[in-house]
């Protein structure tokens, strides 16, 4: 097999840096592609890892070819490349080697009649602004790949044109890229509430994010971007230790599980259990008081890959809840294999179960599956006293919902905690 390049994101950063200054020194153009193979895990998991290697291989030779400079085509992440463009005498001249790299790498990548074909999503930037810095330029590039790969689109003739303003998405996703470098996230806890005695036995951790401009942005917004842009696992890695290291700062006075959650891309990521056994040992948090949620479509779309990272996160102690149970069309057959101790009924079946028999039908029967399995069971979305009631007849175990809290900062959660007192009869 041809040489495979190893991931070299410092080596990237070291020579962009200089190239950003040479840039800023000798007054030329710089322009950066960010090349994603976005589909590579799939092609991994349908024709084994040997087929996904080759592919990047031949995109790492087709770069090399295409460049013929050196440190110029970097490995940047599992399935994404760097290309430095140095010295464009003519800004335009990024049109002709973006041209060039997707005509080579369609033709290098283009599958068998049998295997699946390669999709390319590229991120572009050029610098003109004054860019002094590595990083702003590399988020720059990011923002620009997310936008790609989040549908956008955006003319090679607008990033030709050098306008100051950048569309909003764009001008969002860089904000979140720095926001992710800078630690600038925070995290709101919501209690989930044992029926049969009103204690407050743990928390879900909550993602949010203010823009610069005040902006409340959605965490929905937040995932989407992180996945688009190749960020979920280092989002997740945040969210976890910073969830745990707040556990920690309880113990002692307030004894809480927390929850955390796992978005669905990385549900087979080899990379998740260990990730997940580091976070506890550095925290010196019991694996008992973790739990990691992760939607049942999520499994079910990779099931190999994710029932394996399950076996191996439950074989450490930590507890697994299946998120937004019922929507994910599971087979039964499968379902009872699965390693999990909780499912969560999803918030759509709970709002409307008041008033629509069928879906009040369907969290009877999740309740009794969950039950015939020795499964907790969470109801999500709880809105009214009317609902908690009627779940409460039902036999659920645990509610969640504003009725009882809404996701609150640490402070505000610590002061309702202090002075909740149960659940009304």
């Amino acid at each position: 097999m041809q040489h495979l390049p190893a991931i070299e994101r410092d080596r990237f950063l070291l020579h962009l840096g200089a190239a950003v200054q040479r840039a800023r020194q000798d007054g030329s153009c710089l322009g950066l592609l960010l090349i994603d193979l976005t589909n590579l895990a799939r092609i991994n998991h349908l024709h084994g890892y040997e087929a996904g290697d080759s592919v990047l291989s031949r995109a790492y030779l087709g770069l090399v070819e295409t460049s013929k400079l050196p440190d110029s085509v970097f490995r940047v992440g599992s399935h994404r490349f760097a290309f430095i463009l140095q010295d464009l005498g003519n800004p335009a001249y990024i049109a002709l080697a973006l041209n060039r790299v997707e005509r080579v790498l369609g033709g290098e990548l283009h599958g068998d009649r049998d295997q699946l074909g390669v999709d390319i999503k590229t991120g572009i930037v050029i610098n003109r602004e004054g860019v002094r810095e590595a990083m702003p330029m590399l988020a720059l590039a990011e923002a620009s790949l997310a936008n790609a790969k989040m549908g956008g689109s955006r003319r090679i003739e607008d990033i030709l044109a050098g306008d100051v303003e950048e569309p909003g998405n764009l001008r969002l996703e860089q904000q979140l890229t720095e926001a992710l470098q800078d630690n600038a996230f925070e995290l709101y806890f919501q209690p989930k509430v044992e029926m049969a005695t009103g204690r407050v036995s743990s928390v879900e951790a909550l993602l949010r994010w203010q823009a610069p401009d005040g902006a409340d942005i959605s965490p929905q917004l937040i995932v989407d971007w992180a996945q688009a842009a190749g960020h979920s696992y280092d989002l997740t890695k945040w969210v976890v230790h910073r969830s745990l290291r707040q556990v920690k700062a309880w113990q002692g006075t307030l004894d809480l599980g927390i929850a955390v959650n796992v978005p669905a891309n990385l549900a087979g990521d080899p990379d998740l259990p260990p990730m997940l056994h580091d976070a506890i040992a550095i925290w010196g948090v019991p694996p008992d008081k973790v739990t990691v949620e992760i939607t049942e479509s999520a499994v079910i779309e990779d099931k190999q890959s994710g029932y394996d990272n399950l076996l191996r996160i439950k074989a450490m102690g930590v507890n697994i809840s299946i998120d937004d149970f019922g929507t994910g069309f599971s087979s039964l057959s499968y379902f009872k294999h699965i390693p999990a101790a909780e499912l969560k009924i999803d918030k759509s079946f709970v709002d409307s179960m008041l008033v629509d028999e069928q879906d009040l039908e369907l969290v009877k029967i999740i309740l009794y599956i969950g039950h015939q399995f020795g499964l907790q069971v969470v109801a999500e979305g709880v809105e009214d006293s009317e609902s908690l009631d009627m779940l409460r007849q039902l036999g659920c175990d645990y509610v969640q919902g504003y009725h009882v809290s809404p996701p609150l900062p640490q402070d505000e959660f610590e002061s309702w905690l202090a002075g909740w007192q149960g659940l009304a009869d």
